[in-house]
């Protein structure tokens, strides 16, 4: 997949590049991170997923940006009889069957946004130049759980709680904001493929 943001989008907020290659590299680690904690692709594509029946007549696809289904097979074969909805496919029968092992629902779906939405594109954009940032001063980890310098009689203070060695991982409240905003509200979802 594509990253969801460009040089030419680092550029155009500023972000000084001193090495395209490592940039690319950025802007594709920190996509792949996005596009994880959102749960779904975000750019717009045409995308095969599988999913667990439910036992239930309702089946949420792990995408909030549906635009149409051209495919959906259970357990291998053909289904018909289903209606998109929002996010969501309906039938008239459930998925799987009541007290059995959950069937295997193949969904190919036209999904995601095109244009990516721009404060996706900008939150992108931060975390790259705060990568580029972490590099230029020694590289992940160089200041780990730092809090404070001190010149004057040469103190260093150090933060006693969890940390991340790299300036590029999303924190918590941003992964649960992507993921309620772009992803499906479900327990568990498909692969992508």
């Amino acid at each position: 997949m594509t990253a969801l943001a460009t040089l030419a989008d680092l550029q155009r907020y500023g972000i000084d590049v001193p090495d395209n290659n490592i940039a690319l590299g950025l802007l594709d680690s920190v996509s792949a991170a996005v596009r994880d904690a959102a749960g779904c692709p975000i750019t717009r594509g045409e995308w095969t997923v599988d999913l667990p029946g439910e036992q239930s007549r309702k089946l949420d696809l792990p995408c909030k940006a549906v635009r149409g289904v051209s495919k959906v097979l259970v357990d291998g074969k053909p289904a018909d009889g289903w209606k998109l909805f929002g996010s969501s496919l309906y039938r008239d029968e459930p998925w799987s069957p009541f007290g059995g092992i959950p069937s295997t629902v193949t969904v190919t779906f036209t999904g995601g946004w095109d244009p990516v939405p721009e404060d996706v594109v900008r939150l992108v954009c931060s975390y790259v130049a705060a990568g580029l940032h972490q590099l230029s001063d020694g590289g992940p980890g160089a200041h780990f759980g730092v809090s404070y310098e001190r010149l004057d009689d040469a103190q260093v203070g150090y933060t006693q709680q969890e940390g991340s060695l790299d300036a590029t991982t999303l924190p918590e409240s941003t992964r649960r904001s992507l993921r309620n905003r772009f992803g499906a509200n479900v327990a568990s979802i498909g692969v992508f493929r």
